[in-house]
């Protein structure tokens, strides 16, 4: 699996923050809208979700060709690849939003809080429903940046089993960080926020056969 597309599931699983590739310092996919197609790209999404076998095959379509147009995006100068990536994300969210009935929508952007809440502390529109002071928002930056140097290492890893046990070590984790933040008040909003708890796993090497294509 190339490692930016490995940067984008342990983002996934974890919600540490923007995705990149640390040792070109480059965004190589956009985050905004890339958590969403990755996640449902795992089949415990697309049960909890009752999506139908044609709605899974156009999520594999599209993601896979989301990610070849990142790849072919590595050599333009980072203006051109933000302007492109500012492009991808629309037709991230556009994707998503025409897939994706009302009620399935709502139930993934719940799964996404519950599963990369760290990441998603900092949007704007949860940031204002969780009223986060600056100072939060300075220490959600710092917590995120942490979780991202933790890991770093991991994505070396060459067991997707190491991977899968790791990450779920790292996940609780930013979880606990993500709770040392929030004020009571603040964690009660969020369970509100995040609904129904989802028990199904999300796993690591779900997303290969699609990244690899």
């Amino acid at each position: 699996m190339h490692r930016a597309w490995c940067w984008v599931m342990a983002v996934t699983i974890l919600g540490v923050g923007a995705v990149q590739v640390r040792a070109a310092d480059k965004k190589m996919v956009p985050e905004e809208g890339a958590v969403e197609v990755m996640l449902l790209l795992q089949p415990s999404v697309c049960k909890e979700l009752n999506l139908s076998p044609d709605k899974r095959q156009k999520i594999e379509t599209f993601a896979d060709g989301q990610w070849k147009k990142a790849q072919a995006l590595a050599n333009l100068d980072e203006q051109q690849r933000d302007q492109q990536f500012q492009s991808m994300t629309k037709e991230n969210e556009r994707f998503v939003g025409e897939v994706l009935s009302k009620d399935q929508k709502k139930r993934l952007d719940q799964i996404i809080l519950q599963t990369a809440g760290l990441l998603c502390v900092t949007r704007p529109h949860v940031a204002h429903e969780l009223k986060l002071s600056e100072e939060q928002k300075k220490r959600a930056a710092q917590m995120q940046q942490e979780a991202r140097d933790e890991m770093e290492a991991l994505i070396h890893q060459t067991s997707d089993e190491q991977k899968d046990a790791k990450l779920r070590e790292l996940r609780e984790t930013s979880r606990k960080r993500l709770m040392e933040l929030l004020t009571d008040d603040q964690e009660t909003k969020w369970k509100e926020l995040t609904g129904a708890p989802f028990k199904g796993e999300i796993r690591f090497a779900e997303a290969k056969t699609t990244a690899t294509k």
